[in-house]
């Protein structure tokens, strides 16, 4: 009998920390970004990786460089969550936020589409948004 508890007892250690390795791997695996955080990643820097958000979730585009590097095309999009400028097609600067307020239906369309098809297709989620912890992306 005893040793039938020492089994068990052992066993449910064995399983609490189990379940607090897996947990750290995954807090360790995705970073929550402030919008202060998320700049540091902007291209301008060659020593770090370049960080993009959609929809509240921070895509490592790094090797997009060409697109997304400083001084590229795209370079707009980079260090911040940009998914109204992505769902309007649009580097204008007042675009460039994660407010998607007033978009129309065709617009939330295309930017779920470009999320989908183009982020998360193409570029490894390396977090998300501190604003966006309780936003749920099935398809990630």
């Amino acid at each position: 009998m005893a040793e039938h508890r020492f089994v068990s007892i052992f066993s449910l250690l064995f399983l609490v920390i189990l379940c607090f390795l897996l947990n750290e791997i995954n807090s360790d695996s995705l970073r929550i970004f402030t919008p202060e955080d998320i700049k540091e990643f902007d291209g301008s820097d060659s020593e770090k990786p370049i960080y993009m958000a959609v929809k509240g979730v921070v895509f490592d585009v790094s090797t997009g460089k060409d697109f997304y590097g400083k001084g590229a095309a795209y370079n707009a999009l980079v260090g911040k969550d940009a998914s109204r400028g992505v769902a309007k097609m649009s580097l204008e600067p007042d675009d460039l936020t994660s407010d998607v307020t007033g978009l129309t239906e065709q617009q939330l369309e295309e930017l779920d589409k470009i999320f989908k098809n183009v982020y998360v297709a193409k570029y490894p989620v390396v977090g998300h948004m501190s604003w966006n912890l309780d936003n749920n992306h099935p398809e990630l």
